[in-house]
Order: C-alpha cells, then sequence, then structure tokens
C-alpha cells in the first residue's frame, strides 16, 4: 500500500526505541549557559537596536556552548547527530532565563567622534531531552526545520556583515550628502535586522508545532520587509501543517515570484499540489525543482514518483525510484538534512513493479524494505499479497501476522488474513478477521 506521505516514523521506531531507553539510563537535564554580546552604536544609530543585537550575539554564544554539549551527549547515548540538527535544535528550544542584564561604555573613537558599547549577559536554558524529541520528528519536520534555521542564520549573519560595513563607510564619510545615504542604509539595515528577529521567533514557535503563533510573527516580519522569500516559503510551510493548502501554495507563488529559481518553493508548492489531487502540477513543480537542482534532491526525485504512483503512472515512477537509492548509494550523500526512509523507498518501487506485474522485482524489493527495517509494516502486507498471489499462504500467514504485530489496527491485514482462513476452511478465524477489519473501517 502506497503511503499517503513518504515521511512515516516506522523508519526510525527500533533505533527511536534503542536510543529512549539509552537516554533513559543516562537522565535527560536542563542545562544553563551564561553568554555575553557586545554591540555598539554611533551618533546616528539606535542604541535599541544596538541593545537587541548585543542580547542576539549572546544568545548565540550561549547556544553555541549548548550545541557542544549536545553533540557529547548525543554520542553518549548512541545518536550522534550532525552539525545542521545540532544548530537546528540548539536555535528552536533555548529558553531565556530572566532578563538581560546590559551594561554600557562610552568610546571614545576620535577627537570627533565616540560610541556607545552595549554588553548584553543572558542566561539560556536548553533541555537536553530535546534530542529524545528531535529523533521523534519524522524526516521531513527534520528537513524543514534544518533549512529554515539554516537561511535565517544566513540572513542575520548577512545582515551583521552589512551594518559593519556601513559604520566603517560613515566613520570615513566626509561629505553630509554621504552620511545623510549611509543613515538611511542603516536605518534599512536595522529593519531588516528586526524583520529577521521576528521570522527567527516564528521558526522557534514552528519548532514548538505552533503554527498559528509562527504565522503570526511572519506576517510581523513581512510587515518590516514585505519582499523576503524565506519569510514567505516558512509561512507557506506553517499554512500547509495546517492543512490551508490554498493560503500555503499562494506563499509559495510569492516566493517564487521574487526569487524564481527558489528550488524548495516548487517542491513544497508540489507537496500542497498533491494534498488537493492536483499530481499534474505536483509532477511538474518536482521536475524543476529538480532542474533547479534542489539542495535535497533524492528527496524531490522521491516525491515525483510518488506523484506518478498516485497518478497509476508506474513506469514513469520506477526511474524517479531508483535514482533516490543511487543518490543514497553515494558516500557524499546528497541529502544530508534528514533520515531517509530507503525501506519506504524500495517499498514504493516494489509497489509500482508489482502493478506491472513484474512479480519477481517487487518481491526483491520488498524484501530489500524487510531488511533496512524490519518494522516495515507496508513491506510484509505487500509482500503478503505476493505470496496470496502465488497460493503460498503459510507465508502470506507469516507476513500478516507480522504485519499486525507491527500494527494491531492494519485493517487490510484483517481482511487479507481472513480470505486466507476462509480459503482453508477455519471459518471461525476467518469470520473474526473479517468483522474485526469492517470495523476497522475497511470496506473491501
Amino acid at each position: 500500500m502506497i503511503w499517503r506521505k513518504f515521511f512515516r516514523r516506522a523508519a526510525i521506531i527500533l533505533f527511536a526505541g534503542i536510543f529512549l531507553a539509552t537516554a533513559a539510563v543516562v537522565g535527560a537535564k536542563i542545562q544553563m549557559y551564561t553568554a555575553t554580546g557586545e554591540d555598539y552604536a554611533n551618533e546616528v544609530e539606535s542604541q535599541d537596536i544596538a541593545k537587541l543585537r548585543a542580547r542576539d550575539k549572546a544568545i548565540k554564544k550561549a547556544t553555541k556552548q549548548a550545541g557542544v554539549y549536545l553533540k557529547t551527549y548525543s554520542r553518549s547515548v548512541n545518536s550522534e547527530l550532525t552539525d545542521d540538527e545540532i544548530i537546528a535544535i540548539t536555535s528552536n528550544s533555548w529558553q531565556l532565563v530572566g532578563e538581560p542584564k546590559y551594561s554600557r561604555t562610552v568610546k571614545q573613537i576620535s577627537d570627533e567622534t565616540s560610541i556607545i558599547v552595549w554588553t548584553a549577559t543572558v542566561e539560556v536554558n536548553v533541555d537536553d531531552s530535546e534530542l529524545q524529541n528531535w529523533i521523534k520528528r519524522d524526516a521531513k519536520e527534520k528537513s524543514t526545520i534544518i533549512n529554515q534555521t539554516r537561511k535565517a542564520q544566513k540572513v542575520s549573519d548577512e545582515n551583521e556583515r552589512i551594518i559593519e560595513d556601513l559604520r566603517e563607510k560613515y566613520n570615513r564619510a566626509t561629505s553630509q550628502a554621504e552620511k545623510d545615504s549611509l543613515r538611511k542604509q542603516m536605518n534599512d539595515a536595522d529593519r531588516d535586522f528586526l524583520a529577521n528577529q521576528k521570522h527567527v521567533a516564528g521558526i522557534k514557535l514552528y519548532y514548538a508545532n505552533d503554527f498559528n503563533g509562527a504565522i503570526k510573527l511572519y506576517n510581523e516580519a513581512l510587515q518590516l520587509n514585505p519582499n523576503n522569500a524565506d519569510v514567505y516559503i516558512d509561512r507557506g510551510n506553517a499554512y500547509f501543517d495546517l492543512g490551508q493548502y490554498e493560503r500555503a501554495i499562494q506563499d509559495y507563488n510569492k516566493t517564487i515570484k521574487l526569487r524564481s529559481d527558489y528550488s524548495e518553493a516548487y517542491n513544497n508548492r508540489a507537496r500542497a499540489y498533491e494534498e488537493l489531487g492536483q499530481y499534474n502540477r505536483a509532477f511538474q513543480d518536482y521536475t524543476k525543482s529538480i532542474e533547479l537542482n534542489n539542495p535535497n534532491l533524492a528527496l524531490v526525485y522521491y516525491n515525483r514518483g510518488l506523484a506518478s504512483l498516485y497518478q497509476q503512472q508506474y513506469r514513469r515512477a520506477i526511474p524517479d525510484f531508483t535514482k533516490v537509492i543511487e543518490l543514497e548509494s553515494k558516500p557524499d550523500k546528497i541529502d544530508n538534512s534528514a533520515t531517509y526512509g530507503l525501506a519506504d523507498v524500495y517499498n514504493n518501487r516494489g509497489v509500482a513493479y508489482k502493478n506491472l506485474e513484474q512479480y519477481e522485482n517487487a518481491l526483491k524489493d520488498y524484501n530489500k524494505a524487510i531488511e533496512l527495517n524490519p518494522n516495515q509494516a507496508d513491506a510484509y502486507l505487500n509482500r503478503a499479497v505476493l505470496f496470496i498471489m502465488a497460493g503460498n499462504y503459510n507465508q502470506a500467514l507469516a507476513d500478516l501476522n507480522k504485519t499486525l504485530q507491527i500494527n494491531p489496527n492494519r485493517a487490510q491485514a484483517y481482511y487479507l488474513r481472513g480470505l486466507i482462513y476462509a480459503e482453508m476452511g477455519n471459518t471461525a478465524k476467518a469470520q473474526a478477521d473479517l468483522t474485526r477489519a469492517q470495523q476497522l473501517g475497511f470496506n473491501g
């Protein structure tokens, strides 16, 4: 059976179970980190913005300390995470303890120029149980959060570089006209800084699954900077997760209008089209995302393969699933941002082969899916169908029993097992299973 969405937790259930059991022994706890950050303002800059910049730098330093600890902690529980994952966790899970403490110092730069240096001291808490929460997330969530965090940090770094450059130019400026122009550019950079602060706060709420709260902050960010493609795509993601697919598409459209080469926007818009049953549009957008060399290329090939399956375009689906396997088998995997469910890839390619009556290839893929993930319920169920078609009822029963061991509420498995029992003359078991399938909503 084809899953409606690629990323499911089944692919990591066994691994997560081991991790959680180990973590329980080690003992999760909240760690507090203290750090300071500095920023300054010259005679034409806002002191309030300088204080916020100092606070932001202090928080970044504190979360960097937390990241070093969490990286080590993840090794201790046999689940070392990538640097991108650690940054995503620490950037979005910190909690401020009390209010920042500020101090100011006046520094004389020249006979005519002085600046006010602000020092912010912050204390932040990071709960290392966030590692457990991260493992529980499916790969789509991880990838989205990592990408959002990475982009926001890139914008923050660029904004910091711009403001420093403008300050240096202002200090060297000789004419009033030049100073006036630089002052306007500084004000624009400050506005962009505030917009990014709203964006980052929105991502933090998105991380906490507060999608409505995230949208509110994204709205405020767009009021400050209505031309930020990254905020539009992130707001679209929040609408998507709320099931508001038309509104998500509107935001993805705005993203693409601002940046026609934004490969992720095409991929995300395709997912929204799929949810609306518009598979042709989805296929076109996935293709465009691939042409733009999406950084998570294997993911897009997989999504396009699923879009073809939904349209019963089985021959078109198989090359895309094969491409995913090829990309994911490379030592330098293209998609480094998510734990990939390769078992799902093999399982769904098996579905395509089965519908093309290439049963031997289908069986090989189901076997591979089970080898990669012994808890892949879909693969057991699909393999059972092949065994039923071949008249191998005993092996089919074994696979259906395994399916129901993994997922006791799998209606189709009860239905198929009931049919086998009926064929074998076990009326009581057949009736019990068929009744249970009907109770779970299976109507044949």
